[in-house]
């Protein structure tokens, strides 16, 4: 597999910390991160993970284009 910085997906710091949570969550793919976004946006832990910077919206359209750029199959613990 390439990395996924050369294919132009480089997550910030508040999408990083998200796919984190999702990890801990028991999510393995950059997919499965993004179906658990709406849990995570109805969850507690959005102002823990996220801060006052980020949003879940920005972090969703940052996951899409990950989507689109490496693909939902993509392992967390190659973006984390």
């Amino acid at each position: 597999m390439s990395d996924t910085w050369d294919e132009g997906f480089d997550p910030s710091s508040g999408a990083r910390n998200t796919l984190r949570w999702a990890y801990e969550m028991g999510a393995t793919t950059l997919g499965e991160a993004y179906d658990m976004l709406d849990q995570f946006e109805l969850s507690n832990d959005v102002p823990e993970v996220l801060g006052h910077d980020d949003t879940v919206d920005g972090v969703r359209e940052e996951f899409e284009f990950g989507l689109e750029t490496v693909g939902p199959d993509t392992l967390l613990t190659t973006l984390l």
